[in-house]
């Protein structure tokens, strides 16, 4: 099964819940029932991340870090709804960077005349529902020419197969 660059959630859960386990047999105070329900919901998480981890992309992300790798505006621009919003959160702030296509379109414009070659890649991801949580990695040569690269996690929500609303955390 392929994970989207994240472990395979057994092996995640598994140390705790062998922690767990030993902490319980040392233990004569140990709260059976307490312990029970917490490994319940330790597996139920894992089948969640399963779950989530085995969806594929969908084709429209797939398009829309194709379109930006290459500076194609136009299927950027075709890929959002109308009613799109944009947002950087930092850890004290929510922004609103962008809301509609004709804002998106220009700041894209923008962003692309500076001329900086870059490359974005998904490295991981979950879905649920009609959003994905991702890790964005975007690399470009410096002006001394060495490769430089900085990450941030993301959220897309879709709706009608379209980027409704795109969440980003920076620094």
């Amino acid at each position: 099964m392929n994970y989207h660059g994240l472990r395979e959630p057994i092996l995640i859960i598994e140390p705790i819940l062998t922690k767990m386990i030993k902490a319980y047999q040392m233990t004569h105070f140990a709260n059976f029932k307490h312990m029970k329900n917490i490994i319940t919901t330790l597996l139920i998480f894992g089948s969640i991340v399963a779950y989530t981890q085995n969806d594929p992309l969908p084709d429209v992300l797939k398009d829309q870090f194709d379109a930006f790798n290459t500076g194609d505006i136009e299927r950027l621009v075709a890929n959002i709804s109308d009613d799109f919003k944009w947002f950087y959160i930092t850890s004290d702030t929510l922004l609103l960077e962008v809301r509609g296509k004709e804002a998106f379109r220009k700041g894209m414009e923008s962003y692309f005349s500076a001329g900086v070659k870059v490359n974005s890649a998904i490295k991981e991801y979950a879905i649920e529902g009609n959003r994905i949580s991702f890790k964005e990695v975007v690399s470009h040569k410096n002006k001394k020419g060495e490769l430089v690269s900085s990450s941030a996690m993301g959220i897309y929500e879709l709706k009608d197969e379209k980027i409704f609303r795109a969440w980003y955390f920076i620094n």
